[in-house]
């Protein structure tokens, strides 16, 4: 009679499963690429190329530090991906990630238990009993419950791991953005100290002027207000200096002594990335594969939620031993194995199950509007950054053809004085004036060096091969 029961029982529970099951299973199906942008940003219209870009040059290419030929930032690069804390951390994470797959993984096997007793005739149960049992449990995934939960953990490592990606493409990106940072405050510095000291020596020359009645004495205080002020701005210069020295040795994981590169060159600008580069190319960027795995893995949440609603279907089988002090069992100790399944189904829980389903259905929901809102970011990274590389480029020509004009100038002003034209107040004034556009021209190239890199940056390119 109970047999029959629950026979019943189990074909009514398969039968309101698989309606269940007909109803859910759209949901098991990840997003992904072009149906997940739609899906995020419906209202929106995406080009299939990006509308920036210049009309000559290469194709995007991958690998992008070699690019650069720079021995030193390569070797500054490999130190940070050894030694820098942010690395330690990148590698605990995958871990995890891998930890949450195996945790969510174990319930597609078996369980194994054993529970045992030993006692004697005044023990806190009084009955002397002495036994164990050893149990097997294996839960039926009839409805895929089990599955879906395992494939929310493989989305949520996959968006751990795709995090870890983007920590490590950041600290290389930071990491070679400083090191020209540095290398063009170093030679600023150099520059801002070369002024002082010809600020200072128009300071004299001014000050012998006065004293034979040549220059007056305002003459002499404007000419000391400007060494002054050149002064401190060689001290400027040179905090501004140590600062990004520091700021590199902190990321290469050193201790932070402010000491010198080794090379204060600067790079050849790579040439402009030819146009018509696809859209699509963003799907490789590793902050947007993390949040199209964060949706994956919150539609798999709420998926599980409304599974759970479904009856469990399990196989059970123990083996057990008894022997008493206290009592007579039948034949004494006694011995036994059996095997059984048990359906449980949740009838009445108060509104729980359906209150977790609401839950995850708005986190669903909330991740895929994050999704939608990383897309967008990226999309604007790019533009700005191939709008930004352009620009750049035309304003270092420009500064170029004032450094060169400048240099010019100076080299007249000095033929001047060679001939007794001029004295050297006018020398002075012109080595300012061209260190200073020298100052503007390579803060310009640093400038369009760090839009390139956020350009590599933002189409997702790996820096190393």
């Amino acid at each position: 009679m109970s047999q029959g029961i629950f026979l019943r029982s189990l074909r009514v529970s398969i039968c309101l499963g698989s309606s269940w099951l007909l109803i859910s299973c759209s949901l098991h199906s990840p997003l992904a690429g072009k149906d997940l942008r739609d899906k995020a940003l419906p209202q929106t219209a995406i080009p299939n190329q990006f509308s920036t870009g210049s009309n000559t040059g290469p194709q995007m290419d991958d690998a992008w530090l070699k690019q650069f030929n720079d021995p030193e930032l390569e070797n500054l690069v490999a130190e940070a991906l050894k030694n820098h804390p942010d690395i330690r951390i990148i590698a605990a994470r995958r871990l995890q990630a891998e930890a949450l797959i195996d945790a969510a993984g174990g319930a597609q096997y078996p369980g194994l238990g054993v529970v045992g007793n030993t006692g004697g005739k005044v023990g806190s149960s009084g009955s002397g009993l002495t036994g164990y049992y050893i149990g097997a449990n294996w839960e039926l995934d009839l409805w895929g419950r089990v599955r879906t939960a395992v494939a929310g953990a493989k989305e949520n490592a996959r968006a751990l791991n795709a995090e870890q990606d983007a920590a490590r493409l950041s600290l290389i990106g930071t990491l070679t953005k400083t090191v020209w940072l540095a290398r063009g405050l170093q030679e600023q510095a150099r520059l801002a100290q070369e002024n002082a000291e010809a600020a200072n020596r128009y300071s004299q020359l001014t000050e012998i002027r006065e004293q034979i009645g040549a220059s007056s004495k305002n003459d002499v205080a404007y000419a000391r207000t400007s060494a002054a002020q050149a002064n401190e701005a060689a001290l400027i210069s040179r905090q501004a200096r140590d600062q990004a020295l520091r700021a590199v040795e902190i990321l290469v994981g050193r201790y932070p002594q402010a000491t010198l590169l080794k090379s204060t060159k600067l790079p050849a600008l790579p040439p402009p990335i030819a146009p018509g580069i696809p859209t699509d190319i963003l799907e490789r960027r590793p902050d947007i594969i993390a949040a199209e795995a964060r949706v994956n893995s919150a539609f798999y949440a709420a998926s599980e939620k409304r599974l759970a609603r479904l009856p469990k279907v399990s196989l059970t089988a123990g083996f057990g031993y008894i022997n008493s002090q206290v009592f007579s069992l039948v034949n004494g100790p006694t011995s036994s194995l059996g095997v059984g399944a048990n359906v449980m189904m949740p009838l009445f829980q108060g509104g729980a199950i359906e209150a977790q389903i609401a839950y995850q259905n708005a986190e669903a929901q909330a991740a895929l509007a994050n999704y939608g809102k990383v897309v967008l970011n990226a999309f604007g990274d790019v533009e700005n950054a191939l709008n930004g590389e352009m620009t750049w480029r035309e304003r270092t020509v420009q500064l170029q053809t004032q450094l060169q004009e400048q240099r010019q100038i100076l080299n007249r002003v000095e033929q001047e004085f060679t001939i007794g034209r001029i004295d050297q107040r006018q020398i002075q004034q012109q080595k300012i004036k061209t260190n200073s556009t020298e100052m503007s021209y390579r803060q310009g190239q640093v400038d369009a060096l760090t839009q390139r890199v956020n350009l590599y940056l933002a189409l997702g390119g790996s820096p190393t091969p």
